[in-house]
């Protein structure tokens, strides 16, 4: 049976993270390899801010609008990419401080009163709508995350802050086996070429639905190991 953590917290995550990896990366799973027939050690699935939204123009060799990848250090993740290649990552700093503030004071609200939420959504999306989206996400996720600590159940967080999606959710699609996905495949070779990297180098671990953790998450998180680079690498799909 795999082995797996809901939430890990960023310092289980990463190497040394810092007040910038926050505002970024939502931990969303952690995944033991020798429980999956994958080898030793962990590694995480993540949603990330710019991967939830296909529209966005990110282009990089670690980071790019479908896809991220990451250094393995122990059980740990490095990002070796710029943060400023992540759209709007200077607004978004700020805006992680305020959803910090709001989720502090009025988590009561966020959780019972649709109409507080509503009018909140309504004003931040007349504002800028990337700043309504990164908000509500990130809100979302901590709702998610909170009631999964407090009550064991895996329950998107919109089933409280306006009464939908109120059925348990599966942590995860699959995990161990090889990907066979053939249209998927398509995709996914088209970045992996551009990034010169062999798709038979690269050892399936699993998928989970980014948008079970976080509501403007991603469709699907496909992740693979990149063992000779001592690599993890996330592809992202949407449908």
């Amino acid at each position: 049976m795999a082995e797996i953590k809901l939430f890990p917290t960023l310092e289980d995550v990463f190497e040394n993270p810092t007040d910038l990896h926050k505002v970024v990366f939502f931990p969303l799973i952690t995944v033991d390899l020798n429980s999956i027939g994958k080898g030793n050690g962990k590694v995480h699935f993540i949603t990330v801010h710019g991967n939830g939204d296909p529209d966005e123009e990110i282009s990089g060799t670690d980071f790019g609008y479908n896809f991220i990848r990451f250094k393995i250090i122990g059980d740990k993740y490095r990002f070796d990419g710029n943060f400023n290649q992540i759209p709007k990552f200077e607004k978004a700093i700020e805006w992680y401080k305020e959803a910090e503030i709001i989720y502090k004071e009025h988590k009561d609200k966020c959780l019972t009163d649709a109409e507080y939420t509503k009018k909140e959504d309504e004003r931040r999306e007349k504002i800028d709508f990337d700043y309504y989206f990164y908000v509500r996400g990130v809100i979302n996720y901590w709702l998610t995350r909170d009631k999964y600590i407090e009550t064991g159940k895996f329950i998107q967080g919109n089933a409280y802050s306006n009464g939908n999606s109120n059925h348990e959710r599966e942590p995860y699609e699959t995990l161990g086996g090889v990907y066979d996905d053939e249209y998927g495949l398509e995709y996914l070779q088209e970045v992996l070429d551009e990034l010169k990297i062999n798709f038979e180098s690269l050892n399936f671990v699993g998928s989970v639905t980014g948008y079970n953790y976080s509501e403007l998450g991603e469709d699907e998180i496909l992740l693979f190991l990149h063992e000779k680079e001592n690599e993890v690498f996330q592809y992202f799909n949407w449908s």
